[in-house]
């Protein structure tokens, strides 16, 4: 039922120059596709991983990351909130070495940042992007 409106409201905004963005929690690969291959969105987020989604990055960006921009996926709870420094290093690495090829990928985690998210893992994440993201 939100298809229609998703095509239409992302080619009116496409039309003047506006990006659009969705954020769908849970199992999302195809939603994925469907946004990539029939609507001009712009962005879709959290692509969060099992057991809380479904959301393989490498694979999505190799099937749609020329036509949307994949945003997302570091582990909310076991990478975020319960990892290590190096835990958060380390997926962010993965995250941009499956995803940033071409451009069109914006590391983020993979739904939110819990209220007890350590700062030094938020901070990790945003220096792992600034040194080892750049492409």
């Amino acid at each position: 039922m939100a298809l229609p409106a998703l095509k239409r409201v992302t080619e009116l905004a496409s039309d003047i120059g506006i990006p659009t963005h969705v954020h769908s929690c849970g199992p999302e690969t195809e939603l994925v596709k469907i946004a990539a291959e029939e609507t001009k969105l712009t962005v879709i987020d959290p692509l969060e991983i099992p057991p809380m989604g479904d959301c393989n990055l490498k694979e999505l960006k190799k099937l749609y990351g020329n036509r949307i921009i994949l945003k997302g996926n570091l582990h909310t709870t076991k990478i975020m909130l319960n990892g290590s420094k190096a835990d958060v290093e380390e997926a962010s690495k993965r995250a941009i070495d499956d995803a940033s090829a071409g451009g069109g990928f914006i590391l983020s985690t993979g739904d939110q940042c819990g209220r007890d998210t350590p700062d030094e893992n938020i901070f990790a994440m945003v220096e792992t992007a600034r040194t080892y993201g750049k492409y």
